[in-house]
């Protein structure tokens, strides 16, 4: 092998390569978008979720106290209330964790890296003895 063929096999590799790092840096542009949705997704259900709580706790809990308070005393209607909201919250709160849980790492272009990485290993290491081979 001349050192123009060289030199051009050296040439062609490392274009290959940058073409090969745009390619997968696109693909994890692709895939960390896709996953930024559903972030935003569980984010916003787990917001929502807080809110509508919020409110609908004071709103309920006053109807629910006073309506107990007629059965117990007023102490205990305002503990069973509080209890059963905090219950219901958690609730609400585990969905939204649950749904954020379901954001995965950009496993496609893990792969590909790897695969690129072990391909320009083999091909260097071929060039190389290639070039020993021959000197």
């Amino acid at each position: 092998m001349s050192g123009r063929e060289f030199g051009s096999l050296v040439g062609e590799f490392f274009d290959q390569g940058k073409r090969l790092i745009r390619a997968e840096i696109a693909l994890a542009k692709t895939e960390l978008r896709q996953e930024a949705t559903k972030v935003k997704a569980g984010s916003v259900m787990v917001g929502a979720g807080g809110l509508l709580l919020f409110i609908g706790a004071l709103a309920f809990a006053a109807f629910a106290i006073i309506l107990l308070g007629y059965a117990l005393p007023l102490w205990a209607a305002a503990l069973i209330v509080t209890v059963l909201f905090l219950g219901i919250g958690a609730g609400v709160a585990m969905a939204g964790i649950k749904s954020l849980k379901q954001v995965h790492a950009p496993n496609q272009t893990i792969q590909t890296l790897k695969e690129d990485s072990q391909w320009a290993s083999r091909t260097f290491q071929s060039v190389k003895s290639q070039m020993h081979g021959h000197a």
